[in-house]
């Protein structure tokens, strides 16, 4: 009959196992698990060998000689059985796994690497993972415990998150996994419940028309001349322009867009044809990449220098060889501001276009971005995999988001 996990760990500390001290060290197992204090502690240490004759260190966290002898021979018995069956003799617990995928994770960010993804993370494992998992094993994590996750997490938001909240949180999930792996913490055959994905289905994202995004283009020119304070005419002339770049490359508003540097602007020519292109290199959620911009976002770039009073009496042209380092968008007293998200919602609701008619959800500067890739799909006909790599976003999310739109897409070919 094949014995339990209990009974064979008991049977190998039966085993005949010698017992050697001298002055500091006190030898165990054949000299297999040895005993020592560090300088200036009195809590005993203990070093122990398994089949590849490494050399593995571990607190008893007893001082008494005959509880750290007990200790050690348990810790080095079930470090033994794990190896037998093919599991990593090291076990931490979720907190501590954690903690260093939390540092990978900031290493990642000061890289440039995928930063507003991995804040997500931080804030999912900070939050939600390490308050619930944190004193369990990766490998005791199983369903039942998945479930009572779940349930918790649940009752602290108040609500069933959307599905694009639980897929953050089961990728950051998965991150604390792969940390695991990565260090020898946990084999990747070890059994590990998974987090579901499956959430509210979200409201479909308000758009504008064409018809309504030319209505705003048109409304801009007079409504970003006005103004009450110093600071509301510098907003709303740089809205203007900032609208216009969104509009014209369907890049993220925020950091995405706020981070654009002079520096980061050059014209691309076609060698083929001949014809130049605005080429705009950003750094988002999803890492660098250049985006090309329509023609129209030259008018925007000419007025932003011509409001620049270092660039006075240049051309674009000049300006861009040059490689400035200087804000794109920028006060006159040379800060930056942190967000257009409050004045484009006066905007919004000064011209009329605040409710999206199809939603009745409010729009927002996100609207724009959402907007740009139906336009492009519909109108000029760009492929997913075109759009998904100027957009910085995957072939799936695009095909996810915007799949509805297939029929009119292909209108020409159905009629």
């Amino acid at each position: 009959m094949q014995r339990t996990y209990v009974q064979l760990l008991q049977a190998q500390t039966n085993e005949n196992a010698t017992l050697l001290r001298t002055e500091n060290l006190v030898y165990l197992r054949d000299g297999d698990v040895v005993l020592y204090k560090r300088e200036r502690s009195r809590v005993w240490q203990m070093r122990y060998k398994l089949f590849d004759k490494e050399w593995r260190r571990v607190s008893t966290k007893h001082r008494n000689l005959n509880y750290a002898i007990k200790v050690a021979g348990d810790i080095y018995d079930e470090a033994r059985f794990r190896e037998r069956l093919g599991i990593t003799h090291t076990t931490k617990k979720f907190h501590a796994i954690a903690k260093v995928c939390l540092q990978d994770l900031e290493n990642e960010i000061n890289a440039g690497i995928k930063p507003l993804t991995n804040k997500d993370y931080i804030r999912a494992i900070n939050k939600y993972l390490i308050p619930f998992f944190g004193n369990y094993l990766l490998e005791n994590i199983d369903g039942e415990v998945m479930r009572k996750y779940e349930l918790w997490r649940n009752e602290l938001m108040g609500k069933v998150p959307l599905t694009s909240t639980l897929a953050n949180h089961a990728s950051a999930y998965r991150r604390v996994i792969d940390t695991a792996i990565q260090r020898g913490w946990i084999n990747d055959n070890t059994p590990i419940a998974s987090m579901s994905r499956r959430g509210v289905k979200g409201k479909p994202r308000p758009g504008f028309t064409r018809e309504e995004i030319d209505f705003l283009l048109n409304y801009l020119k007079t409504y970003s001349v006005g103004g009450h304070s110093g600071v509301a005419k510098e907003m709303r002339l740089l809205s203007r322009d900032y609208i216009e770049l969104l509009i014209g490359t369907g890049m993220r508003c925020g950091k995405e867009s706020l981070n654009i540097r002079w520096k980061h602007i050059t014209w691309y020519t076609d060698s083929n044809t001949g014809k130049r292109y605005l080429r705009i290199w950003v750094t988002g959620k999803t890492g660098a990449r250049y985006l090309i911009a329509k023609h129209n976002v030259k008018e925007a770039l000419d007025r932003l220098l011509s409001r620049e009073a270092l660039f006075d009496g240049k051309t674009l042209d000049e300006v861009l060889n040059e490689k400035h380092d200087l804000p794109l968008f920028k006060f006159k007293d040379g800060t930056q501001p942190k967000s257009f998200h409050t004045t484009f919602i006066w905007l919004m609701k000064a011209s009329g276009l605040l409710k999206d008619s199809a939603t009745g959800q409010n729009r927002t500067l996100y609207s724009l971005r959402h907007t740009y890739a139906t336009l492009e799909l519909i109108e000029n006909k760009t492929d997913v995999h075109t759009l998904a790599k100027q957009m910085g976003t995957s072939i799936g999310m695009i095909e996810k988001h915007y799949s509805k739109l297939t029929a009119t897409m292909a209108a020409e070919k159905l009629a």
